[in-house]
């Protein structure tokens, strides 16, 4: 079987390397016929080509129809796409939602407004494919670009036990390690599954919880206050996190993977307090 993968550089992709022997495209996605050229004769293909920040609409919506229009064309038999818990719409704070909430995404944010046109274009598509849509992502080697987005340049490791996480009531955050996710990924492949599949680790970390992992203390402050905060920092160039971003991890749904499940007999094998132990550790290290 041969298997070929857009994005096999990123955060995924290295995670999946461990798991499955695959073909990374090594073409931009953004050029049909390169695209073509590279995964005629895949037997499956793998779409994790993605551009979070700063978000390219030519990469992530244009690329991304390519890699469809490519696939269709050449008659791959399989195709599995990256998706995100961004694309659902807001629900219920404490609710988990399952793969048949709205895909309308969340107001105001760009990445969000790119998966939802993502999903928007597969079912246009008369392909057989599997979609996952995991919560947050990580690993250790993934950390350093995660610490480029939330602290920026001029905020050094080093100060962060100086500083308290602004954390506003009711915050709740999912998050799955990559190699939790290459697994999900291998046994769609394995089963030749299709649909949607959500993928989240448990538990749900609070804001609490989130403090006391990190090793940091908590500033309690009211949500306006922090999306309003994040604005003017941003602005300022002091830290990048947008409040477009601060929206997203406000509004972004609690997911269940029963799905996954039952249909791929997946389970996490990393606990998300883990995963967020790693991340910040692997934070404090140059890369």
């Amino acid at each position: 079987m041969r298997i070929v993968v857009t994005g096999g550089s990123g955060n995924v992709g290295t995670a999946l390397r461990r798991h499955l022997d695959y073909e990374d495209v090594g073409v931009d996605v953004r050029t049909l016929s390169a695209l073509r050229d590279a995964i005629r004769g895949a037997d499956v293909v793998v779409h994790l080509a993605w551009a979070i920040k700063p978000a390219d609409e030519q990469t992530n919506v244009d690329g991304s129809e390519h890699v469809l229009a490519a696939c269709k064309m050449e008659g791959v038999g399989h195709l599995v796409c990256a998706s995100s818990v961004a694309a659902y719409a807001p629900a219920p704070r404490w609710s988990r939602i399952d793969e048949s909430w709205a895909l309308t995404g969340i107001p105001g944010n760009t990445y969000s407004a790119h998966k939802v046109r993502f999903e928007e274009m597969i079912k246009r598509y008369p392909l057989p494919c599997a979609v996952i849509r995991p919560c947050g992502i990580g690993q250790a080697s993934a950390a350093q670009q995660v610490r480029r987005w939330v602290m920026g340049p001029l905020l050094s490791p080093k100060l962060l036990p100086l500083l308290p996480l602004p954390l506003w009531n009711g915050m709740r955050m999912q998050l799955v390690h990559s190699d939790d996710v290459a697994r999900a990924i291998v046994a769609i492949i394995e089963r030749k599954a299709v649909g949607a599949f959500n993928l989240a680790a448990e538990p749900v970390l609070t804001a609490p919880m989130i403090a006391d992992l990190v090793g940091l203390g908590r500033l309690a402050l009211p949500y306006p206050v922090v999306e309003k905060l994040a604005g003017l920092t941003s602005a300022l160039r002091l830290q990048p996190l947008s409040p477009e971003w601060v929206r997203m991890a406000d509004q972004a749904p609690l997911v269940r993977s029963t799905r996954a499940q039952e249909d791929l007999e997946w389970w996490p094998e990393h606990d998300a307090r883990d995963v967020l132990r790693e991340v910040v550790t692997a934070m404090g290290r140059r890369a």
